[in-house]
């Protein structure tokens, strides 16, 4: 069977901007569109989150080495007098 012969009918917007459902229609769109900002920014917050987690990890780290460096550099001083 094949759909040649179909043809579809574009049936313009007769709602004026006043119309009740028109206006749910609208807003449910608009609060389904928030809804997925939300979740997208709640995801980019927990990558920045992990991101800086991570930072902070290795401002430890490279504390450390530099405090074993200081105190190694400290020792063959010593060793050198």
């Amino acid at each position: 069977m094949t759909h040649e012969n179909e043809f579809k009918i574009d049936i313009p917007e007769d709602r004026g901007t006043l119309d009740l459902t028109r206006q749910i229609d609208e807003l449910t769109d608009t609060i389904k569109s928030y809804k997925l900002l939300m979740d997208t920014h709640k995801e980019e917050l927990w990558e920045l989150k992990k991101i800086v987690s991570e930072n902070e990890k290795n401002k430890n780290l490279l504390q450390g080495y530099k405090k074993v460096i200081e105190d190694l550099s400290a020792k063959l001083r010593q060793k050198d007098s």
